[in-house]
């Protein structure tokens, strides 16, 4: 079965931070009864995060997935987005998924892996999520993306998660990252894959 991925760009969410990244006020907020309008890209909104800057500007993160089934297969795209500003604008939109699925369809968002931070404590949040991505009915690890997106920047975790072999090894958890001229993100980013690799992903959208 060829498995189709749609890629474009990038997000966050989470309540966490260091010591330098206390100006960051996070929370996530009521999916069902979002307080603001958005103009989310998914069929379903999934989760919805607001964090504050220190000058009190509201911007939000949102999670929305679309999920269909034809004659050639099931399919299932993620959105992350972000807004910002007085009128809510959106600022970056990342969209992946999986396509024409006939076989166990896997695109979900890693559960507790949204994240609002500022780890090299320069003003500029960082957007961070986790999600897997796959279209098998094996136990092969599942291919796993960590995204981190700081303004115009986007850099990324590209591996798997934990699997195993036809005789039960453990195989998985590795990883190639794609981080330019950001070493201490990069560093945080795969301390926190680490971390990830006990988590599975949550079926938000069955």
């Amino acid at each position: 079965m060829k498995l189709h991925l749609m890629m474009t760009a990038v997000i966050t969410l989470a309540a966490t931070g260091t010591a330098d990244a206390g100006a960051l006020e996070v929370e996530q907020l009521d999916a069902a009864r979002p307080p603001v309008k958005l103009a989310v890209k998914g069929k379903r909104l999934v989760q919805l995060w607001r964090w504050k800057t220190a000058d009190g500007g509201a911007n939000y993160v949102a999670l929305s997935t679309t999920s269909s089934t034809s004659k050639q297969g099931e399919s299932r795209a993620l959105f992350a987005q972000i807004f910002t500003g007085a009128k809510l604008a959106e600022l970056r939109l990342i969209k992946d998924g999986v396509e024409n699925c006939k076989l166990d369809l896997t695109a979900s968002f890693v559960a507790g892996s949204l994240t609002v931070t500022d780890e090299d404590a320069d003003q500029a949040p960082e957007i961070a999520f986790a999600y897997d991505l796959d279209c098998d009915a094996t136990a092969k690890p599942t291919p796993r993306k960590l995204i981190v997106v700081e303004g115009a920047a986007k850099h990324a975790l590209r591996g798997r998660a934990i699997g195993a072999d036809p005789d039960g090894k453990p195989l998985g958890g590795d990883y190639k990252a794609d981080f330019q001229n950001a070493p201490k993100l990069q560093q945080w980013a795969e301390a926190r894959w680490k971390k990830l690799l006990t988590v599975a992903p949550v079926d938000v959208d069955p």
